[in-house]
């Protein structure tokens, strides 16, 4: 399994934006990875402030771009004198689309951003820059929600068996690099049991020792597949743990991420089929603003 080597962090200078800069910094210190920051500066404000604006749009972007490149190069040698590969650049535009473009020109392994942001301009609410980066990129997105204490112990990976299901386990365990021993670490792997056909065959009429077999075939069969995708992904190690529970995926997800104490959730973006990527499009939405605890999303 390749490591995680290079890690791009999106900031707006913001406080929630501190906190994924941090979380991001002890994510490349504990790989050994480059850390890119970087900082979109937004050309739409400049035309629609102009107006108030002694200078010229373009003396003003300059002025700005100056102001935030100086910033950032603080930041940038702060934690370099930490003993990080650290790598800077601002850029100009749509903070989703440069946010991308920049991971994919750098081949990015993780990409970081806060879930908000508290600059007038607003462009890391988490229904905007991050929905829109999830939408149209394709690197695996970390929304950092709390502050960057110990590394990542506790976490917790819902599957659905599909191909990004997969994806979802192979990067939490890259996340949580494999030195770490199982005392410290816990990756609970997450199935919640859904039975669509139940509701209609109590409908009509049928005896409840047949629907009581319809229920453990399900669960016999999700317990397999559960197994088939821990074999697969990651046989042998001691660390990860199955859970399969009845209930409505966003239910289950909140309910385990609060009763296990998780503090980072890795979710796939999509299911395997059409309705699968509306449903689970749908449940990762619902542990984006449910949970409490830090998501990283997988495209496939």
């Amino acid at each position: 399994m390749e490591n995680i080597q290079r890690i791009v962090v999106a900031t707006d200078f913001s406080s929630r934006a501190d906190q994924a800069v941090r979380r991001a910094a002890k994510l490349a210190a504990g790989h050994k990875a480059v850390l890119y920051l970087l900082h979109v500066l937004p050309s739409f404000p400049l035309e629609a402030f102009k107006h108030l604006m002694t200078d010229t749009p373009l003396e003003t972007e300059q002025r700005l771009y100056n102001q935030a490149k100086v910033i950032l190069q603080k930041k940038a040698e702060t934690l370099a004198s930490e003993g990080l590969d650290v790598k800077h650049h601002v850029a100009i535009g749509r903070a989703h689309i440069e946010i991308n473009h920049y991971a994919e020109s750098h081949q990015a392994d993780l990409v970081v951003i806060g879930d908000q942001g508290e600059s007038f301009l607003q462009e890391f609410f988490l229904g905007t820059t991050a929905s829109k980066t999830l939408g149209k990129g394709h690197h695996p997105l970390l929304i950092v929600k709390q502050e960057a204490g110990d590394p990542y112990h506790r976490v917790l990976v819902p599957v659905d068996f599909s191909y990004p299901s997969r994806l979802a386990l192979q990067m939490a365990l890259k996340v949580i690099p494999a030195g770490i021993a199982p005392i410290e670490v816990s990756i609970h792997v997450l199935h919640a049991v859904e039975t669509p056909l139940e509701r209609k065959m109590q409908q009509s009429g049928l005896k409840a020792e047949t629907i009581a077999l319809y229920r453990t075939d399900v669960l016999y069969r999700d317990r397999c597949a559960m197994e088939n995708i821990i074999v697969d992904c990651a046989p042998g190690d001691t660390r990860v743990t199955s859970i399969v529970e009845y209930g409505s995926p966003p239910d289950v997800i909140r309910d385990k991420a609060r009763s296990l104490g998780i503090d980072l959730i890795v979710i796939g973006k999509r299911g395997e089929t059409e309705l699968d990527e509306a449903l689970f499009g749908s449940v990762t939405k619902h542990v984006l603003y449910e949970t409490s605890c830090d998501v990283l999303v997988v495209s496939p």
